[in-house]
């Protein structure tokens, strides 16, 4: 309790930078949870079923609460009521920021890492590529959530087990397993809708499973229609928002012992003219924001992901337990712009990739010599990746094609790693978890070119090639009934990308290829404490990240949106805390709170007396803050769920503080992040449903009730005005 009290203490200290009512807000919030603690009679104790959780471990189960990671796990029950999107679930949880470029193009900061630095798991499958753009980027909104068991993350650099990318965290959207009969065959089904007033949205789901003894097969379609998203008092409708989506899942299991089973699957999920207006004219000027000069910006996405699964459990020998997962994932990308040139002409242009990604995962545990669990794994990615570019001038008719479009017109990056790590409890109930893992990355670049001013002019072929071997150290234990200390020091790298080596175009910002880039290194040191015993409930972490050699993007030129690309070192570090307290057998309040503060390398415009010369000008190397640091943030939640009833309710209270620590991208980046930074604020929210019989459920939510007008940091748009969400299902 000591340890707890002085954390406690530590995050008041970083909440004072909150304005008054946040800072009020914390401190009757946590002041109450040590009242009940203490003023109300514990509950009749009852022994509930430890939540598992797969990720860490790389497929394999393991409890939540000893797992040496700070690891969440969000229910599909919590996240289908009110997330319009998959990265939208992670809203609200310690160190995550859900940044909103578009309506339809949300991408989650991790420990103050966006973009390529996450890794995103589907059932444990890698969906990151060398094609993803380094900032927040739209991937992660095809990853359809209706259907999913649940969300899992894991925060800080996973390297061992999920090799690259795995730097802020890994989030594994997870289905739930397949259900076999007793006997007979056994079929059920489930009907989903939701409507949301400020998106003018509808969603519907249609589910159908049929299982027999050794048999299951799962098909289901979600359709989605977003109009324009209403913000608060003062702005209002933000025009050209709006977008369509459609998602297919399809899986077929077959059991072939008690404990074993083979699985197919499919997903597809199309996205259809997706807006980003924010560089357009149809951008806000709230805050002193500045509004784009384009017509339009849109972007289709279709994604497929193929996949065959074999686990196992129980066989004992060197593979007593084992995964091996073969994949086959397509992802296409089609932007379309259209902007005025000197007041007289208009230009389409079009950009696009194909990629084509072929992997191979093999994980493994066994008993190892000494009385512990050995996991060991063999992955590979094989990917072939081409883009195109054009452009047409409406008034003279010219079309001209480009040799590439955003990144290598033709391009392989293959990758390959073995990986060993071993899980041994002492005779002192420590738990040690040493790993190391060998990744050796192939880029193979067959044609691009150096600048869009040279649209025609290819650059010779040339191979790029980064190995690395990285070591991960974790340990555990329980100091108390259900209290757990966990930490350790864990490393994680990334190759240059194909997007890194040859893009052009950051969408927000004109860049040049650079193959001279070095792979980056992360080293995180992390501690906490997580207690799951009796009423009170918490988990305290505290983290530092060393970076080496990060890629980073700065200005050229101030006032202008050409950036460079270059290697440079910093650090991030902060504090998460989460507080739970079941009062009751039906009322439960938790608390969330995260500080964090980093800078990293960067090159400032200083022509004149710079020390560092690019093509002519000189810069002058400055350690600023990460792009977009996340500010302050806390969340209070007081749900009210009778055990008896068919009723629940739930507050919610999000309270943000004003981000104004800046990069030097950030200060260019003035349609998206106003001058002085992006103000702070306090949503209030209230959610409810009701079980109607036995089958049926509906819920309703009432979001940002004050109608506040509010940016996350570093969105293109403002989050929504007051909202009303009606969400129903039927089962059958």
């Amino acid at each position: 309790m000591y340890a707890i009290t002085i954390a406690i203490r530590m995050g008041l200290a970083f909440a004072c930078r909150i304005y008054s009512r946040t800072f009020l807000l914390i401190g009757v919030s946590i002041y109450s949870l040590f009242v009940a603690k203490f003023s109300i009679a514990d509950k009749n104790e009852t022994e509930a079923l430890a939540p598992m959780v797969v990720t860490a471990r790389g497929g394999f189960a393991e409890p939540m609460a000893s797992s040496p990671w700070a690891t969440e796990r969000i229910d599909a029950d919590d996240m289908r009521l009110t997330a319009r999107s998959m990265p939208e679930a992670l809203s609200g949880l310690p160190s995550v920021l859900v940044q909103k470029t578009a309506l339809g193009q949300s991408s989650p900061y991790v420990r103050g890492f966006t973009g390529y630095h996450n890794l995103l798991l589907v059932d444990g499958i890698r969906l990151n590529h060398s094609a993803m753009r380094s900032g927040p980027n739209q991937y992660w909104s095809t990853v359809e959530i209706l259907g999913a068991d649940r969300i899992e993350l894991v925060r800080g650099p996973n390297g061992i087990t999920y090799g690259a990318d795995a730097i802020g965290g890994v989030v594994n959207i997870i289905s739930e397993n397949p259900h076999f009969a007793d006997g007979g065959i056994f079929s059920q089904g489930e009907a989903f809708a939701r409507i949301s007033s400020a998106e003018s949205s509808w969603t519907g789901r249609l589910e159908g499973e049929v299982s027999t003894k050794n048999w299951f097969v799962e098909l289901s379609h979600a359709e989605r229609s977003f109009g324009d998203l209403e913000g608060g008092r003062d702005i209002g409708k933000q025009l050209n928002t709006g977008y369509d989506t459609h998602g297919t899942n399809f899986r077929l299991a077959r059991k072939l012992g008690e404990d074993s089973s083979l699985t197919f699957g499919f997903q597809r999920v199309f996205m259809d003219d997706v807006p980003r207006t924010h560089k357009t004219v149809d951008g806000l000027e709230w805050e002193g924001l500045s509004k784009g000069t384009e017509i339009w910006r849109r972007l289709d996405q279709e994604r497929n992901l193929y996949y065959g699964k074999l686990a196992w459990e129980g066989a004992g020998g060197l593979a007593d337990a084992g995964l091996l997962t073969f994949s086959f994932h397509q992802h296409g990308q089609e932007r379309d712009r259209r902007r005025e040139k000197s007041g007289t002409h208009l230009i389409d242009d079009k950009q696009g990739f194909d990629l084509d990604d072929l992997g191979f995962s093999s994980r493994f545990e066994t008993e190892d010599p000494w009385g512990g669990r050995l996991a060991y794994g063999f992955e590979c990615h094989l990917e072939d990746v081409s883009s195109f570019g054009s452009d047409l001038n409406n008034s003279s008719g010219i079309v001209r094609d480009y040799a590439q479009g955003p990144l290598a017109a033709e391009a392989r990056h293959h990758r390959y790693a073995i990986y060993v790590n071993d899980t041994y409890e002492a005779a002192s109930g420590w738990t040690f978890e040493p790993g190391i893992r060998f990744s050796s990355v192939r880029a193979e670049l067959d044609r691009y070119y150096l600048k869009n001013s040279e649209i025609s002019t290819i650059q010779n072929p040339e191979t790029k090639k980064y190995d690395e071997l990285i070591g991960s150290l974790r340990i555990s234990k329980e100091i108390a009934d259900g209290n757990f200390l966990f930490g350790g020091l864990s490393q994680g790298f990334r190759p240059p990308s194909l997007y890194d080596l040859t893009s052009t175009d950051e969408t927000s910002a004109v860049e040049s290829p650079n193959t001279s880039l070095d792979s980056e290194t992360f080293l995180q040191l992390e501690i906490g404490l997580r207690n799951t015993a009796g009423n009170w409930k918490f988990m305290v972490s505290a983290y530092h990240t060393w970076i080496n050699d990060m890629i980073v993007r700065s200005p050229i030129e101030s006032g202008k949106s050409d950036v460079l690309k270059a290697n440079g070192d910093g650090f991030i570090q902060g504090i998460e805390i989460e507080l739970g307290y079941d009062w009751t057998s039906s009322w439960s309040s938790e608390l969330s709170f995260s500080w964090m503060d980093g800078e990293v390398e960067q090159l400032l415009d200083d022509n004149a007396t710079g020390t560092v010369s690019i093509d002519g000008r000189n810069y002058m190397p400055v350690d600023r803050a990460t792009t977009r640091l996340m500010p302050i943030q806390a969340e209070f939640l007081t749900r009210y769920a009778p055990p008896a009833s068919p009723w629940w309710g739930e507050l919610s209270i999000l309270a943000v503080d004003k981000a104004d620590d800046l990069s030097l991208k950030d200060e260019s980046d003035d349609s998206r992040i106003p001058t002085n930074g992006t103000p702070g604020y306090i949503l209030f929210g209230l959610r409810g449903g009701r079980s109607i019989g036995e089958n049926s459920a509906i819920s309703l939510a009432a979001e940002n009730l004050g109608d506040e007008d509010y940016r996350v940091h570093g969105s293109g748009l403002n989050g929504p005005g007051r909202n009303f969400i009606v969400s129903l299902s039927h089962s059958f």
